[in-house]
């Protein structure tokens, strides 16, 4: 049975945390009159939509005494298994409350809440936290829930097809929802206690990638290559991207021309040292929040 209260519901699961994600930056002032509040949100100047964002700023207690503007800066796709809803709505609330005198912690759950409700990656707010890799042993933000974390320096590729592949309507269905529940049961139990291991870690993305079969040809083909040509390859999840790892400077040069031969959009990144963060910047609330696979 669903745990009523939001914060103790979520997702089991492992991932990587990115040295790159969403930048925020807020500005606020008083309303002419009480009530008379508005929310503005934006993407590098332009007015943009983000309902998980949106729902978790509306949230916060007081936002309706205030004129607020917030203008996000997305370092990767949105809608492509790379948590950047998450990290969008984290950023946006740090950035926000920042600016009202709020606890951070505040913040947090906003985010979480509104990922949760709106069937966002459901477990993308808690694992974006802190840096390094992460294991959600139970369900819930802490301390509902249970993460363990280990530091890694450790580079990597990502190859976006361009065809976003939204969340919301998998992650509200509850015959895939099961899918996910029984693989994952299968593959976490084989990750042991931290520290994880970065080959361990990826044989369980390989896993979990086959046994959910939701890779498109046109990520299937270079994936399977890929893995014949000794590297490692996985689909994010949710979105049609590839998280790739080669072991030499020759497989790496074969993963990156398998990766432009197949069109995908190729980005070299890294695990992130640290997770979401404020960084005051006056008159302007700025945080960067970096992002789980």
């Amino acid at each position: 049975m669903e745990d009523p209260d939001l914060l103790a519901q979520g997702s089991r699961g492992a991932g990587v945390v990115l040295d790159v994600g969403v930048t925020a930056r807020a500005t606020a002032r008083r309303a002419s009159q009480d009530g008379a509040g508005t929310l503005q949100i934006r993407e590098r100047g332009d007015a943009a939509r983000f309902p998980i964002t949106q729902e978790a700023l509306q949230s916060l207690q007081g936002l309706e005494d205030w004129v607020v503007e917030v203008d996000l800066q997305h370092d990767l796709p949105v809608a492509q298994g790379l948590n950047m809803s998450a990290a969008g709505s984290l950023a946006a609330c740090l950035a926000v409350t920042e600016l009202l005198d709020l606890p951070q912690r505040v913040a947090v759950e906003a985010a979480h809440r509104a990922e949760v409700r709106l069937h966002g990656g459901l477990g993308g707010v808690v694992s974006i936290l802190e840096g390094g890799v992460e294991v959600r042993r139970k369900a819930g933000l802490p301390p509902h829930g249970v993460v363990e974390r280990t530091p890694m320096v450790q580079g990597f590729f990502l190859g976006t097809l361009d065809r976003p592949l939204p969340s919301p309507p998998l992650l509200s269905d509850p015959e895939f929802l099961l899918r996910v529940r029984r693989a994952g049961e299968r593959w976490l139990s084989e990750l042991g206690p931290p520290p994880i291991r970065w080959e361990a870690l990826l044989s369980v993305f390989e896993v979990f990638t086959d046994e959910l079969g939701l890779a498109p040809l046109p990520l299937r083909e270079p994936m399977l290559k890929l893995r014949q040509e000794g590297c490692r390859c996985a689909q994010t999840m949710l979105g049609n991207t590839l998280l790739a790892w080669a072991p030499d400077e020759d497989a790496e040069e074969r993963l990156i021309r398998a990766f432009r031969q197949a069109k995908l959009t190729l980005r070299r990144v890294h695990v992130g040292r640290e997770g979401a963060r404020r960084r005051p910047v006056p008159p302007q609330g700025e945080v960067h929040a970096s992002e789980r696979l």
